[in-house]
């Protein structure tokens, strides 16, 4: 649970114990699943009062929004991270992104436990489809904007929209296949497929690019 030291300061603190609550509700989904998320569960886990927890979400409702909301916040600035530490080449940049889908701090049991929670949700609560999509907008928009650059630096006239469907699409499988299958789970093969793949429209350019 949260193994941040309780701070100094009221307002250090109220933000303090509203992380403590959001961990521990990530944790409960992680158990029991959306449906089996309780209140009192996670009163029970992050070792506060219902008080407490009713202070800072009025529901149950809030609260998962607010715990969909950080997830889809951390997945962001994770590739947008990936992409600021890459050259500003276009297959480097999309390299980048595909790694980004990789890395233990997305591609782990329990962050895509709780994000295909979520997603099962989808028909009962539309308004998390936003946030679980298989791409949110800015991401879609971003790749297929360097499709469409390394078109023109490659003068090939590769449809860039279908390629970050494609991609997007390869992404996702290998995210179900590692939550459904941890175990038989080869990451640098994975890896490899997907690199594969964007070498067959751009004549061997991304090879088994690592990073």
């Amino acid at each position: 649970m949260n193994a941040i030291p309780r701070p100094k300061g009221r307002e250090a603190i109220k933000a303090w114990h509203r992380q403590k609550i959001i961990d521990a509700t990530i944790e409960v989904i992680t158990t029991f699943g959306i449906a089996g998320t309780t209140i009192a569960k996670v009163v029970e886990l992050a070792d506060v009062s219902m008080g407490l927890v009713n202070s800072h979400f009025t529901s149950k409702d809030i609260l998962l929004g607010q715990v969909l909301r950080q997830m889809a916040d951390e997945y962001k600035a994770h590739w947008r991270q990936r992409l600021e530490q890459a050259s500003a080449q276009p297959v480097a940049q999309l390299s980048a992104m595909v790694l980004a889908d990789f890395d233990a701090e997305v591609m782990n049991l329990r962050t895509l436990g709780v994000w295909f929670a979520f997603r099962a949700q989808v028909r009962a609560r539309p308004e998390y489809l936003e946030l679980v999509g298989m791409r949110e907008r800015e991401q879609l928009q971003k790749t297929v904007a360097l499709f469409e650059a390394l078109n023109h630096e490659v003068h090939t006239p590769q449809d860039p929209v279908t390629l970050a469907r494609l991609m997007s699409a390869l992404l996702e499988g290998f995210w179900t296949e590692y939550y459904l299958y941890p175990r038989d789970f080869d990451r640098d093969k994975s890896i490899a497929a997907v690199f594969t793949f964007l070498d067959a429209f751009y004549s061997g350019r991304f090879g088994l690019t690592s990073g």
